[in-house]
């Protein structure tokens, strides 16, 4: 093992930090790996709060990176443009020297997906969280407000802001049926606490195009719209692609069972920009509660190949989806290991205590990897179905 084996680990999101932490704190490794983690940015982002942003609920979701980074990284404020897996560099928009690597994480997280309308706004990240909040405030009594997607994301930014601006004309728009991934006592909770906010729900509706004031559905009506917000899913940057590394066709790192890179075993890969093999990651969807074993797993596997040894495996599941509906208001809904939902679910007052709960626990797992390396446990995936 080389005395200063250099891990570079691009992106500080969930997958990024847990990962650091782990590496970085290890004590058998203490003095032979150098972690060094490239960010665009100084501090920690909790996207799970980016919709309190955009409305307004929460003026900031940044957390300053010495609260939840171990010391004993390296952190590096640039945007990575390229990377040299054959010399195993990573060149800079900046223009400062690249750096070398001997292991290299990507974890680059998620970005506005590529099929959003133009004009439309997002929360893809702080930026466009604190422009929407701006958009928001501006608007006079009565606007429309229409949000595009279904699922959870959508969900929560809807009630958010018909929460913080009732004097707005909230509108939530899906391909399909609102919440249609919650079993039909969740469905049921989230639409009747949407209604109860003034939000209006239209299902089954596709959008095509859209400008600063109406949206254009798939069935060819027009919509009056002063704000259109795109929630119906994210893209990835295109790092990975622009750098001739694997990638499947939305642009992700393609990775094996372990999260290594097949065609550069060097290179490794955890959080939402990475294409995982669905027999041990098809049930996975973007978010925290994937990222964060994710992370975990990856800083597993570089110490495994450290150490000469074969690569587990990742297996990593879900126990239950938490929603926020508002600042007095949730829903947690329990599920499989594999993300299908269960009977039991919580809702109402209870519900939002217990999001907010589970929201200030992501940090919790962050920081105590950062106290102790190895501390960090999580569900384990669903059993692989037997060859019938």
């Amino acid at each position: 093992m080389s005395a200063r084996f250099r891990v570079v680990i691009i992106g500080a999101g969930y997958a990024g930090v847990m990962a650091a932490n782990r590496l970085a704190g290890s004590k058998q490794l203490s003095e032979s790996v150098r972690v060094t983690v490239v960010n665009p940015v100084a501090d920690f982002i909790e996207r799970i709060r980016l919709h309190e942003v955009a409305a307004g609920s929460r003026t900031s979701a940044a957390v300053p990176m010495g609260t939840v980074l171990n010391q004993r990284a390296d952190l590096i404020e640039d945007t990575a443009v390229k990377i040299d897996p054959i010399n195993r560099r990573v060149h800079f928009s900046s223009g400062r020297a690249p750096l070398s690597y001997d292991a290299l994480l990507y974890s680059v997280g998620s970005t506005q997906a590529a099929t959003a309308p133009v004009g439309a706004y997002g929360v893809a990240n702080a930026e466009s969280a604190a422009h929407l909040q701006t958009r928001l405030s501006k608007l006079e009594e009565g606007a429309r407000v229409s949000i595009i997607g279904g699922g959870l994301t959508s969900i929560e930014l809807s009630a958010e802001i018909a929460e913080k601006y009732p004097g707005l004309q909230v509108r939530l728009i899906s391909r399909g049926a609102v919440a249609d991934t919650l079993s039909a006592s969740g469905r049921h909770a989230v639409r009747r606490r949407l209604a109860a906010l003034g939000v209006e729900m239209m299902d089954n509706t596709g959008v095509q195009t859209c400008d600063k004031w109406s949206i254009r559905t798939s069935g060819g009506d027009t919509l009056p719209s002063d704000c259109t917000i795109w929630a119906a899913g994210f893209g990835v940057p295109a790092l990975a692609r622009d750098s001739g590394l694997p990638t499947d066709a939305e642009g992700r790192l393609v990775v094996d069972e372990s999260l290594s890179c097949p065609q550069y075993p060097d290179i490794f890969g955890a959080g939402d920009a990475v294409r995982i093999p669905d027999s041990v990651a098809g049930h996975l969807r973007m978010s925290c509660a994937a990222a964060l074993p994710l992370g975990a797993h990856a800083a597993d596997s570089i110490i495994a190949r450290l150490r000469n040894q074969a690569p587990a495996p990742v297996s990593a599941g879900f126990v239950v989806k938490c929603i926020s509906l508002g600042r007095h208001s949730g829903l947690i809904q329990t599920v499989t290991a594999d993300d299908r939902p269960r009977s039991l679910v919580v809702r109402g007052r209870l519900g939002g205590m217990a999001k907010e709960q589970i929201c200030r626990m992501t940090l919790g797992w962050i920081r105590g990897e950062l106290r102790r390396s190895g501390s960090y446990k999580w569900a384990k995936g669903p059993l692989p179905t037997a060859a019938g």
